[in-house]
């Protein structure tokens, strides 16, 4: 012992501190929960002094007048009409039962200021359709013929061939082939002077009618077997080498001359 009293175990002073501790945080939530209080009185007590200064109407806006709409400007009664709702609609000594009076005026003058639907239009008539004149033969004022040699130089033993293009230079369709006269595609070989051959004195040169379309063009191959049918088809021969030119013509009008050369 001592002379205070008794010595007691160290168990016990740490259980009086943290007895202490815990009153002392109970005394400070107890202190903010009364400052808390009376500031939600006094807030409360200036909420209520500025609502008894308001307006005594209770009725903001007095002075608003509601926008007119589109219907209300078209007719001067319902413009009026308008104001009068607004003025109903802000004023608080006005009963509900005027309100559906102005609504019902506002309603009767809406269809004065209404467009009319526009009365549907009849829909043309369908021309009635008729069958196109027949479309006029190509002619030299029509056409330009090309023909360009699929090489510029033919070994022995190779085919000889051309790719032949012809345009419709007019500014209307025209028609190539068919059975009349100078239809159909033709290719001439000379050399020098003399004529080698002729596609047709040995082969049929018409071809099947089609049109060609005002600025189009049309295409075909022709290929040459070297012989040589001056003399007639029955006695041809087989041309040797040198150089040649060919030349082409699609209805009678005829392309500028190409040369090749046969090894």
């Amino acid at each position: 012992m001592s002379e205070n009293g008794p010595v007691l175990p160290p168990e016990v002073y740490r259980r009086r501190r943290i007895v202490a501790v815990i009153a002392l945080l109970a005394i400070i939530l107890l202190l903010v929960a009364g400052v808390t209080s009376m500031v939600g009185m006094i807030n409360g007590k200036k909420d209520a002094t500025v609502a008894s200064t308001a307006t005594p109407s209770g009725a903001p806006f007095q002075s608003f007048s509601a926008r007119p709409s589109e219907t209300a400007s078209a007719t001067p009664s319902a413009s009026a009409t308008a104001s009068a709702s607004a003025s109903a609609s802000a004023t608080p000594s006005v009963t509900a039962s005027a309100t559906p009076s102005a609504s019902v005026t506002t309603a009767a003058a809406t269809p004065a200021a209404t467009t009319p639907a526009a009365t549907p239009t009849a829909p043309a008539p369908i021309p009635s359709v008729t069958t196109a004149a027949a479309v006029a033969a190509c002619t030299a004022n029509d056409l330009k013929v090309t023909v360009t040699p699929a090489k510029r130089v033919f070994a022995a033993g190779e085919q000889v061939s051309f790719h032949v293009t012809y345009t419709n230079s007019s500014k209307t369709p025209c028609a190539v082939g068919g059975e009349g006269t100078n239809t159909g595609v033709d290719l001439k070989i000379t050399s020098g002077a003399a004529q080698v051959y002729t596609r047709s004195l040995c082969a049929a040169t018409a071809v099947q009618k089609s049109e060609v379309a005002a600025g189009a063009e049309g295409a075909t191959d022709l290929a040459w077997d070297r012989k040589i049918n001056v003399l007639g088809c029955s006695s041809a021969s087989t041309a040797q080498k040198g150089s040649y030119w060919a030349a082409v013509t699609v209805n009678g009008v005829s392309s500028a001359p190409v040369n090749f050369i046969i090894q």
